[in-house]
């Protein structure tokens, strides 16, 4: 009750706000261009009227200078605009074709004369190549650079990448910035926000960990990347944000269409990996039935010219991709036949070793729909509407992965900006966003849905069958209010707002429903003896978790000019997270969510000593929280203990609630005496919280060019931690945690807590140089050294133990025994990104990286783990480290991956046709086809770790893609 009462109270402020004051919007993707305004003498000019106008849509913004000839039109759309300066008497000053990016902070400053010195003075035809009023560190993509680099399955995200500090997730694909978990990663879209608050990373992100898409690439008009960010409107993530502005309809009808072809023709054979090599199989596998063909559409222009525009987008991409698996149990193929398990190798053929391989494809359909319409209302207000809807699909002839994986979007965004007299503006965003996942797989109904694990060292480790965290549905209804007010005052550009998002949140997890069993080896299987297994024992009808969380975010934050060198900005942060609560568990201390309010103090500041634009010194230093993906908290409903949801449950041979493999399992009527598996977030519990600081130097270094250096440092703390506080260890002679085969609690089995006890530190010194486009042709080159360090690297671990060390017995708890390299540590990146226009209405653009590889980890067990225990334990632990000549515990992440280097190309020929432009082109991504390997980590990987194996270090995983040729048209008129 006190929960909706908060709702009802935000919303009746929003409405009020929206309703007197009109609009805002808390994470302004707009630009500002500011500037003085000075005489022949160099002295400010006050009382100037500056018409700041869109040069595409005819929108036009008046503003004044102030008594220092100071003045700033904010909240104005990317794009290109003039800018004028009048006074009576005085000759007009004029700025011509200003490019505004989005999110830039453009300091334009004008000249006036008497008129009996000149009719007009015209400053410049560019924008400033430095930002001398921006405190943060940022990159930029143009709409010129987003048209012409070429990217792997054109997925906007992907430009982010090219940023300094940005890279990928190694499992899971999210976008990383700055060393801090890819969930604390912002993603603003339009201004708003567009990470799932259940799973933490971007809206329809199981389909982008697919190489799906949910904005399409001709839909967005320009990036910012901000890897260290101080200005208190933007919560919620750890500091780095990506800000996405989408394209508009101008007062010119303009459109495109497009088709991208790629097929097996063009792709090299696979390589295999050094672990392969070593066990024989060295023939390269040969690409077939792949083909990929993407094709679409976009078109814009005037409803009504200088008043109402429109834009639409259709993208549609169909591909058909091969993959490969192989049974590395030797033995395990003939066993699953003996058993008469045949839907197990469906499809596999046996190797004359005892292994079997299996050849299939994956189908993969993805559509985009974008709409938006923008409207001037008045001189004053103007508005825009957007709607964005995806619909992905990916269906697998490999039955033991994610089979059949659907996924749609939705997201309705509205916004106005108002101006109310010259020196305040007023921006509101609302957005109703939905995201609907149906993850299942194509062994529903089969003779034998569990998995079954091979756990032998001697005839390889192998999973085979259903994963066991599936069917998984998921509903997330996410309803976001921002609204914000600024106002210039004096040399003060104060700005006051607030931010508001409810998430309604609806799954079904029933992970192990119908079991993971382990067997020691071949022989046990056969004579269905297995180790142990883990079932649920609970609700299995959708949904099994309905809950709501909600984020509000209010900030107040302050931008002083004191003069043409000096930007400072000041402000604090309020941020409430506010979870469930008043929930059934049988546990007092489980019922609630503990709720979490911060507040984050903020200072950044500019400096360009010459106060002439070329040289700027920026930095700032901040206090960040990110949010706590409500997937967390699904166990604490789940799992409640209280039946039937006793929850996962690992239980042997002999105990209540064994069912061997082969026997059907009834999840909602465990049996009388089953121990219950309880989950639930520790009452101590807080969001993540990150402490960050930056400093850089840039200058220019020749027209047009730019050269600089950064320098980040960021401190985490109360990193989501999952513990077993039902566990009981002892250490060996070394200090390493060996595991009991008892339960402290044996009421219990386990018991997972979510701990905020993690930590990370990160460091990062980049070098950068850039050329802006001049006709020709545009650099951008930077060279990061970095180190990442902590406790552990899960992003959002639903299920199992993420610290060695931490148990029933909390003495022993200590995170810090698992500190090493963050398993995203990537010690140096050297990227150039670039085009060039060549004769003949011929461009050349490309994409150079090279990187060192992935950190991993010595065991000495490798992954058997021995000392994780058996019986009810499982195997829900971390490997053991191995121990040097000295008796000395080696670490986490000591070793390192082959480092990582692609080249990619673009080659296209431009064609004028009357009104129509051509563009043909060729694109070759991996061109020297270089394919990279890592060292695997978990049971997924074959590989050993143990300095004792003959597979020591070998890698397995495949890391980056083989060399493919894509062919493409487009067509376009303006």
């Amino acid at each position: 009750m006190i929960r909706r009462s908060r709702t009802l109270t935000v919303i009746l402020l929003m409405a009020a706000t929206l309703i007197l004051v009109t609009p805002l919007q808390a994470q302004s993707v707009r630009g500002t261009i500011q500037g003085y305004v000075t005489d022949a003498e160099g002295s400010g000019v006050p009382g100037v009227t500056i018409t700041v106008r869109n040069v595409q849509t005819g929108a036009e913004r008046t503003v004044f200078t102030n008594d220092t000839g100071f003045y700033a039109a904010r909240a104005l759309d990317p794009g290109s605009y003039d800018v004028t300066a009048a006074l009576e008497g005085m000759a007009t000053g004029r700025a011509e074709g200003i490019k505004l990016l989005v999110g830039q902070i453009l300091d334009i400053n004008l000249k006036i004369a008497p008129e009996t010195v000149a009719e007009a003075i015209t400053v410049t035809s560019e924008a400033p190549a430095i930002e001398t009023s921006r405190t943060s560190a940022a990159s930029y993509l143009s709409e010129e650079e987003i048209e012409s680099l070429p990217i792997v399955g054109r997925d906007f995200k992907a430009f982010a990448l090219l940023a300094p500090t940005v890279q990928a997730d190694t499992d899971r694909g999210f976008i990383t910035m700055s060393g801090q978990r890819g969930i604390y990663s912002g993603l603003n879209i339009d201004g708003t926000d567009y990470k799932s608050a259940f799973f933490g990373y971007g809206v329809g992100g199981e389909a982008t960990e697919n190489d799906g898409l949910v904005v399409a690439q001709d839909t967005v008009q320009e990036f910012q990347v901000v890897t260290s960010g101080f200005a208190p409107e933007y919560g919620a993530n750890g500091g780095g944000y990506v800000n996405v502005v989408t394209k508009s309809g101008t007062n010119t009808l303009s459109g495109s269409a497009f088709y991208f072809y790629r097929d097996q023709s063009g792709a090299s054979d696979l390589e295999r990996s050094p672990l392969d090599k070593f066990q024989g199989r060295t023939t390269p596998i040969s690409v077939s039935d792949f083909e990929r063909n993407n094709w679409g559409l976009s078109i814009g222009g005037p409803i009504k010219k200088d008043r109402t525009h429109f834009f639409f987008s259709y993208d549609e991409t169909d591909r058909t991709e091969p993959g490969a698996d192989t049974l590395n149990t030797v033995g395990a193929y003939d066993a699953i036949l003996a058993r008469g398990f045949t839907s197990l190798v469906d499809g596999y053929t046996r190797n004359s070793d005892g292994t079997a391989t299996l050849l299939y494809n994956r189908e993969v359909s993805n559509l985009i729909l974008f709409g938006k319409i923008d409207h001037q209302f008045t001189d004053s207000v103007s508005g825009s509407v957007r709607l964005n809807l995806t619909d992905y699909e990916r269906i697998s002839g490999f039955k033991d992965e994610e089979s059949q994986k659907l996924e749609d979007t939705q997201s309705l965004v509205a916004s106005l900006v108002s101006l109310h007299g010259s020196n305040a503006v007023n921006e509101a965003r609302i957005q109703l966003a939905e995201d609907n996942l149906d993850r299942l797989s194509q062994r529903v109904g089969e003779p034998v849905e569990a998995q079954i694990r091979f756990r032998s060292r001697s005839e390889g480790r192998d999973d085979i069958g259903k994963f066991d965290f599936l069917p998984i549905f998921v509903e997330e209804v996410k309803l976001q209010f921002q609204d914000n007010f600024s106002y210039l005052f004096g040399n003060h550009d104060l700005k006051f707002g607030i931010d508001y998002s409810e998430d309604d949140l609806k799954q079904l997890f029933a992970g192990s429903k119908d079991g993971r069993y382990d067997f020691a080896n071949v022989a046990a299987f056969l004579r269905n003896e297995d180790i142990g297994v883990r079932i649920y024992f609970g609700d299995v009808t959708f949904p099994n978790f309905d809950e709501t969380q909600e984020l509000i975010g209010i900030y107040a934050q302050d931008t002083f000019r004191p003069n043409e060198k000096l930007t400072v900005s000041y402000g604090l942060r309020f941020n409430g997270t506010y979870n469930p609560d008043n929930l059934q568990h049988l546990l007092p201390q489980a019922r609630d969510i503990p709720d979490d309010e911060n507040l984050e103090p903020r200072l950044g500041f500019a400096y360009s000593p010459k106060g002439d634009g070329s040289q700027v010194i920026r930095g700032g230093l901040g206090v960040f929280h990110g949010r706590t993906p409500s997937l967390l908290f699904a166990s604490q409903v789940q799992e409640n203990g209280l039946f039937p949801n006793f929850g996962r449950v690992f239980v042997s041979p002999g105990d209540v609630g064994h069912v061997p493999l082969g026997t059907p399992i009834d999840n909602e009527n465990p049996p009388r005496g089953t121990i219950p598996s309880v989950g639930f977030v520790d009452p101590s519990f807080q969001d993540a919280e990150f402490t960050r600081f930056n400093v850089g130097y840039e200058r220019q270094v020749g027209t047009g060019w730019t050269a600089g250096v950064d320098l980040v440092y960021a401190e985490g703390k109360n990193l989501q931690t999952n513990i077993d506080i039902n566990r009981t260890f002892t250490l060996d002679a070394f200090g390493r945690p060996v595991n009991s085969s008892t339960r402290a609690n044996p009421a219990f089995d386990e018991q997972l807590t979510r701990q905020s006890i993690g930590e990370s530190e990160y460091q990062a010194l980049t070098l950068k140089l850039g050329k802006r486009f001049n006709g020709r042709y545009q650099l951008q080159a930077h060279y990061t050294w970095s180190e990442d360090k902590d406790t552990d690297s899960n992003e959002r671990s639903a299920t199992g133990v993420t610290i060695s060390k931490g148990g029933a017995d909390r003495s022993l708890w200590d995170p810090m025994y698992d500190w090493g390299l963050s398993d995203r540590d990537v010690e140096s990146r050297f990227l150039i990104t670039g085009f060039v226009v060549l004769p003949w209405d011929f461009k050349l653009s490309g994409i150079f990286e090279n990187r060192s590889g992935r950190p991993w980890t010595q065991t000495d067990s490798g992954v058997d783990f021995a000392y994780c225990g058996f019986g009810r334990l499982g195997f829900d632990c971390l490997p053991d480290y191995a121990v040097d000549a000295s008796g000395n515990i080696v670490g986490r992440n000591t070793e390192r991956s082959e480092s990582v280097q692609t080249l990619d190309l673009r080659l296209s020929k431009f064609f004028e046709v009357g009104d129509y432009q051509i563009d043909l082109f060729v694109e070759v991504f991996n061109v020297f086809d270089e394919q990279a390997f890592a060292v695997g980590t978990g049971f997924s990987s074959d590989v050993e770790r143990d300095p004792t194996s003959s597979t020591f270090g070998l890698a397995d995983i495949r890391v980056n893609s083989q060399r493919q040729t894509q062919f493409g048209v487009r067509l376009s008129f303006n």
